[in-house]
């Protein structure tokens, strides 16, 4: 099968696809460096990676998306265009939130690393922070099983991450203290894919956007109100 991934939810978009169970292309471009804006890119970066898989928008069984949390505008733009090309090629959409597709990565998530001691060894909590300014976050932390440690919530960073548990923690992400804030620290497109798949997450007719807190239009007016 066929599964195209979309990711716009950072200043990262991007687009992958998935034949038979594995990624065979993708195409990621930083839309500050050249300029130009998701809705400007996101077309011709889906054009790309389809061109490199060799594949057909016929052929597309399913679109993974990235909802969010994340930019309100990027995330607008992912599920649009998922929706409208799922509604014309009649196909599902699989929701993915960008938290989860982060914490479980590109590859095989690392179920155990080695206690500083000698009494075995101790599960991995991997957790996502997302910055959206202000000393404020968008956060989740998953076990080595991707089991919720603490669900996709808006918090303030240091207070998430003072709820993390100690020892065996892998953190990723902008909003993560000393993060080199380059392609890596955020959500991609195979990411998603890489969660839909492995999650088994239940496609829909059409995927809705995480959003975790109010935009900023929505709390300016409420200020103003």
């Amino acid at each position: 099968m066929t599964i195209l991934g979309i990711s716009t939810s950072s200043k990262y978009a991007s687009a992958a696809v998935v034949k038979n169970g594995a990624v065979v292309s993708f195409h990621s471009e930083n839309g500050q460096q050249t300029g130009r804006s998701h809705s400007e890119m996101l077309m011709e970066l889906i054009g790309m990676a389809l061109a490199d898989a060799e594949a057909d928008k016929k052929e597309i069984g399913a679109i993974a998306v990235d909802i969010g949390p994340g930019s309100f505008t990027g995330v607008r733009i992912g599920v649009s265009c998922a929706n409208a090309m799922a509604f014309a090629l009649s196909i599902p959409v699989i929701p993915v939130c960008s938290l989860t597709a982060m914490c479980l990565g590109d590859d095989i998530f690392i179920s155990e690393i080695e206690a500083p001691d000698d009494t075995g060894s101790l599960p991995v909590i991997h957790a996502a922070l997302i910055d959206c300014r202000n000393g404020n976050c968008y956060g989740a932390a998953y076990d080595s099983e991707m089991n919720e440690v603490i669900a996709p919530c808006a918090a303030v960073t240091a207070e998430l991450t003072a709820r993390l548990p100690e020892g065996a923690v892998m953190i990723s992400g902008d909003a993560a203290e000393g993060t080199k804030k380059d392609a890596h620290s955020y959500p991609n497109a195979k990411q998603v894919l890489n969660a839909a798949l492995r999650l088994g997450i239940p496609a829909v007719k059409q995927a809705v956007p995480m959003y975790l807190r109010p935009s900023q239009a929505e709390r300016m007016k409420k200020a103003d109100s």
